[in-house]
């Protein structure tokens, strides 16, 4: 494919993070006072939209809800610094202190309230990883008010890239942590007939709905360990040739997807009935007569298009 990240959500970031100048307090207070600057407003990893477009503050909206000091909300865990989209500095604030009867208070707009799942349907790749990268940020903020060495109140710097603990004493300083996440889509090739993918139907997925594998890396794990664990773990199969392909954030809240390929020469499924309902063996062309997920039918179903899980069965049938 010629650009294999638009083929995923989250993966078409545009802004310009300027970590080399975020870490001055007075340069986003520049930032903050620009005229075009943009204000994301998350409420509850929601966002706001007007007639199906994102809800921005900006102009005097901004200073609406920066009710307090300027200075002060740059310390604070609720206003982030996301980057700069071509000359505009684009911040994103947790407003989710504020009642919900009280929004409309603040907004004299008809506002809809659409969670990050929801925004795919409504923006595009581009804003969709903004949204994404909003998302992450403030919830790791928000995660992260008192220092995990102490248990003092911390403090966001660097437009809310990094927080220092409080005590003098402490004064620990804590980055943004993101999980990995090892997704895989397994190969099986019989002596006779055509070559197949293992497709399961997680217990948290509606009946039919059948994906990939994917779980979380351990630690002291490297991801080649991980998929082999977790490809064994959830249904017994041994796998070789382990190949990496691709990744994709997944701001739900924290995690990184990481995309492989592997292969099995034995395809003699044991499920692990904690985490998947069933699992089989599929071939391209049965595959390619999958609805999607959300159709309303009786026919097995596929992931949505923007996910890593798609892209890696979009690939692998493309191949066969």
């Amino acid at each position: 494919m010629n650009n294999p990240d638009a083929n995923c959500s989250f993966t078409q970031m545009t802004l310009d993070r300027v970590s080399n100048k975020r870490k001055d307090d007075e340069w986003l207070l520049a930032q903050l006072a620009q005229e075009n600057c943009q204000i994301i407003p998350v409420w509850h990893n929601s966002f706001f939209f007007v007639e199906n477009d994102l809800f921005i503050l900006q102009g005097e909206s901004k200073y609406k809800v920066l009710t307090s000091e300027l200075t002060s909300k740059v310390k604070t865990h609720q206003l982030v610094f996301l980057g700069i989209n071509d000359s505009t500095p684009i911040f994103a604030i947790d407003i989710s202190s504020i009642e919900e009867t009280e929004l409309s208070n603040v907004f004299s707009n008809n506002l809809d309230l659409v969670n990050l799942r929801a925004t795919l349907a409504l923006t595009s790749h581009e804003q969709a990883s903004i949204l994404g990268f909003a998302n992450n940020l403030l919830h790791w903020n928000k995660s992260n008010r008192f220092c995990g060495f102490c248990g003092t109140a911390t403090q966001a710097n660097n437009g809310g890239h990094s927080i220092s603990c409080t005590n003098s004493e402490c004064k620990k300083e804590i980055f943004p942590r993101t999980d990995p996440v090892v997704i895989m889509l397994v190969e099986y090739k019989p002596e006779n007939g055509p070559v197949q993918c293992l497709l399961a139907e997680h217990d948290r997925s509606p009946e039919k709905c059948a994906s990939t594998l994917a779980g979380f890396v351990d630690p002291a794990e490297t991801l080649e360990q991980g998929v082999i664990r977790e490809v064994k773990e959830e249904v017994g199969l041994n796998v070789y040739d382990v190949e990496y392909v691709k990744s994709q954030p997944w701001p739900f809240p924290s995690s990184l997807m990481l995309g492989f390929y592997a292969k099995t020469n034995d395809p003699t499924i044991k499920i692990d009935d904690d985490e998947i309902r069933d699992a089989k063996w599929f071939t391209a062309d049965e595959v390619r007569a999958f609805s999607n997920w959300g159709d309303e039918d009786e026919h097995y179903k596929i992931p949505r298009k923007g996910s890593i899980a798609r892209y890696l069965i979009d690939t692998w049938l493309e191949a066969n």
